[in-house]
């Protein structure tokens, strides 16, 4: 999976996961959303005409929950500052993903904003939010595996690792930090 480049005050933010909390496989099963059903969420943001909000919320639909698309009002959206950020734990993790990206790459003028989300459909904030993948990985190779076992994720950057056997925590920290920049690694879930 491609990981984004973020900057250090954007890696900063998300070093520190909002008290996450270690949850047994069970309860992380409930609070999961399928993998392949997303809704796109359009701002209204100036500098974007009907047609391009239609043709990219069209293009939204089909990328991988959690994601935003943040662009340079000044220059459009078609200009090169604009970038998604896909594939991330949750939602606030995928904006400042997206903003840290825009603004590193427009050439002045406003700051970026978020002009779309992609998030599970019927999103509502819970307690323990994956990626698209991740969630999916949670199913082939979390749920499938014997105890104890472990899920870590990374905010920052949308990695994730599982675990499994004595070590399964140290386990799914290391798969989990073994990308650029997964330094903020947790682990969520554990049997």
């Amino acid at each position: 999976m491609p990981l984004p480049r973020l900057s250090i005050a954007a890696i900063a933010l998300l070093a520190a996961p909002a008290a996450a909390q270690t949850v047994p496989g069970d309860a992380a099963q409930a609070m999961l959303y399928p993998s392949d059903r997303v809704e796109v969420l359009a701002y209204t943001v100036e500098g974007l005409s009907e047609d391009e909000i239609t043709l990219l919320t069209q293009i939204a639909a089909d990328q991988k929950y959690y994601a935003a698309v943040a662009f340079a009002p000044t220059e459009g959206i078609l200009a090169e500052p604009t970038v998604m950020a896909a594939n991330f734990h949750t939602i606030d993790a995928a904006r400042v993903a997206a903003r840290a990206q825009c603004n590193d790459r427009r050439s002045g003028g406003q700051a970026c904003a978020i002009a779309f989300e992609v998030r599970p459909r019927g999103w509502e904030p819970r307690a323990l939010q994956l990626s698209a993948d991740a969630t999916e990985a949670f199913a082939a190779d979390y749920a499938r595996a014997a105890t104890p076992r472990a899920f870590a994720i990374s905010t920052a950057t949308g990695q994730w690792g599982v675990g499994t056997g004595a070590d399964a925590a140290a386990a799914a920290l290391n798969q989990c930090r073994s990308a650029p920049g997964a330094g903020d690694c947790t682990v969520v879930v554990a049997d």
